[in-house]
């Protein structure tokens, strides 16, 4: 069994992993969103925040074509593009005035043909039409790949990337930092090793990042507990990471819903459970942990700020990777102000770094 003050003590002396794995099995879902919404309070009081940004994908064509996605296109498939770096600029300043986006988060697939200089082209091309807006992109997946194809380095990647305007690395590709279920859900893509490692190299040239998990698939509480206090190893030493990002699994249209490992969405009862979990093994060792609410809902996305999530991650103004899997959730600034008023929260716009901008007024 498990109180409430075994979550409150174990804040207090330290949580290890086998609490935490504990926790996660025999805690009441109610009990550890309490206690984690209480640690929450004290870091950051009665305040959320989230980012006002656009999602553009440079590409679909994907090599990997992992199990659990649904965006990925193969080569020379009628649905397969690549976006000119004319054409994403472009997306940046029509999202910019019309919606007063700060933020670009711009990701894709593993697309062979593109070269070092596409990418280079796409930040600079960016950055000249629109410098006051913070490019967020590839992620640690992207840049390992890109490295093998590219013969060069991942730091190399990663300097020149950053030379070229890019100001921040994406938090995806980690999915669950546990080989075993990397073999299921990501066959093709590097290990978790590899993953953590680019984080610290991004961190070490002067790029900050978010970071991930994807839960809600074949992983055991044990995986998303040896992923947390991974992410919170990196963390304590190099304090790059800006926010950390669990994402609900969403399943229809994937190639491990059709071939019946993954029944369906996880209950929200789990959810509530892995944001808990996620806070009091972090605590404020990073701030922020987002209510992604693109895969969650919007409604489920309240409650979860009221379990241990702070930030709504972004406006994700034209994301498509999870819509391709059959996510259908959009929003206004308006409406998210409204899902933290419904979980007792004030909601602030914030810029990539976590620079408060302005307090967001409700729909």
């Amino acid at each position: 069994m498990c109180t409430i003050d075994d979550l409150r003590n174990a804040i207090i002396n330290g949580i290890t992993k086998s609490d935490a794995e504990k926790f996660m099995v025999e805690c009441d879902f109610k009990d550890l969103a309490r206690v984690a919404n209480e640690l929450t309070r004290k870091i950051t009081g009665d305040t959320a925040t989230v980012v006002n940004n656009v999602v553009i994908n440079y590409s679909n064509i994907c090599v990997a074509q992992c199990p659990i996605c649904a965006f990925y296109r193969p080569r020379g498939h009628p649905e397969a593009y690549v976006r000119t770096p004319e054409e994403i600029t472009k997306g940046v300043l029509e999202a910019k005035a019309r919606f007063g986006v700060t933020e670009l988060h711009i990701n894709g697939g593993f697309n062979p043909d593109l070269g070092i200089e596409y990418f280079e082209e796409v930040f600079r091309s960016v950055k000249r039409a629109a410098p006051d807006v913070i490019i967020k992109g590839p992620t640690a997946a992207e840049i390992d790949f890109y490295a093998r194809v590219w013969r060069m380095s991942t730091r190399e990647v990663l300097e020149r990337f950053k030379a070229a305007g890019l100001d921040v690395l994406s938090g995806g590709g980690a999915e669950i930092l546990n080989e075993e279920v990397r073999r299921v859900i990501t066959p093709y893509k590097f290990n978790a090793e590899t993953w953590l490692r680019i984080q610290e190299e991004a961190h070490r040239v002067g790029l900050m990042s978010n970071a991930t998990m994807l839960y809600g698939h074949i992983e055991k509480p044990n995986h998303i507990v040896e992923h947390v206090f991974a992410i919170k190893e990196v963390q304590e030493r190099t304090h790059g990471i800006l926010l950390f990002i669990p994402i609900k699994f969403v399943p229809w249209n994937t190639k491990l819903y059709r071939d019946g490992l993954v029944k369906g969405p996880a209950p929200a009862e789990y959810d509530v459970k892995v944001i808990a979990i996620s806070r009091l093994i972090l605590g404020d060792t990073i701030r922020r942990i987002g209510a992604y609410w693109v895969s969650t809902g919007k409604r489920l996305a309240s409650t979860l700020l009221m379990a241990g999530a702070n930030d709504l991650v972004g406006t994700m103004i034209n994301e498509q990777v999870l819509r391709q899997a059959g996510s259908k959730e959009s929003v206004t600034l308006g409406e998210l102000a409204h899902i933290a008023r419904e979980a007792g929260l004030r909601l602030f716009l914030r810029d990539t770094f976590h620079r408060i901008i302005t307090e967001v007024g409700s729909a």
